[in-house]
């Protein structure tokens, strides 16, 4: 029977969407970043959780884009568990509203032949200074048909932009299965991410830590005409909750 602990990532995205458009509209400006005098300790848990937290999950179905396909989409995640994390306090400068890490991510896919799919995307930790960009490469190893499944190979490439304290270089390997019933399509996922954190200091050099991780994860989209919404919920060093809207064919 799910606890009410498991419950509350459907909700953290639904609050993490509303937030994205909120700040979408208001003048940036960062609430909190990452303490350049953390400890190596809180810095290291920093870096396990948030690596996770911000990765970037798929968030759509193995099923690649064809030659003419593309979509373009925004969407937002959340984490509901972060300010409660024992390093938080050691590790972080500022507040969190409603203490949620929420990160909100903009981009585009584009379908090429063979059934390969490639894609770039742009994300801002909300509220914080932390900004990444990932480039995502697919490849339908299996493309299924009427009733056979979807089976992809999923890769990732993300780094913080900017000059903050923190920075992160982070790299992942997937495999995703989907299949379409009408206009839904379930699908599921996981792998590998390798993630390397550095935190340049205030008293001078650097803290380097590194963390090797399985993810997996679960959405559904809802292929309207347009557009496509996907709700994902996702496992890494915590659970968390995503909604993505994206157009195109």
């Amino acid at each position: 029977m799910p606890t009410e602990r498991n419950t509350h990532p459907a909700r953290a995205a639904a609050v993490a969407a509303l937030l994205a458009a909120a700040v979408a509209v208001a003048p940036r400006a960062a609430a909190w970043d990452v303490a350049a005098d953390a400890s190596r300790e809180d810095f290291e848990a920093f870096h396990r959780h948030f690596a996770t937290s911000v990765y970037a999950y798929p968030r759509h179905s193995a099923t690649p884009l064809g030659l003419i396909g593309f979509d373009v989409w925004a969407e937002a995640a959340a984490d509901q568990d972060f300010a409660d994390e024992p390093f938080f306090d050691g590790a972080i400068d500022g507040d969190l509203t409603g203490d949620l890490l929420v990160v909100g991510r903009v981009g585009a896919r584009k379908g090429l032949p063979a059934g390969i799919d490639v894609g770039l995307s742009y994300a801002e930790v909300l509220e914080g200074d932390l900004e990444l960009v990932t480039a995502e490469l697919g490849w339908a190893i299996v493309d299924g048909g009427l009733i056979s499944p979807t089976l992809g190979l999923r890769l990732t490439g993300t780094q913080t932009i900017g000059s903050g304290a923190y920075e992160l270089d982070q790299y992942g390997a997937e495999l995703l299965l989907s299949k379409g019933f009408a206009i839904l399509t379930p699908y599921v996922g996981g792998g590998v991410v390798y993630s390397e954190g550095t935190l340049q200091r205030d008293l001078g050099g650097t803290f380097e830590t590194d963390d090797t991780r399985f993810v997996a994860y679960a959405g559904l989209t809802l292929n309207l005409l347009v557009p496509k919404i996907t709700v994902e919920l996702e496992r890494g060093e915590t659970i968390t909750g995503a909604v993505r809207v994206a157009i195109g064919f």
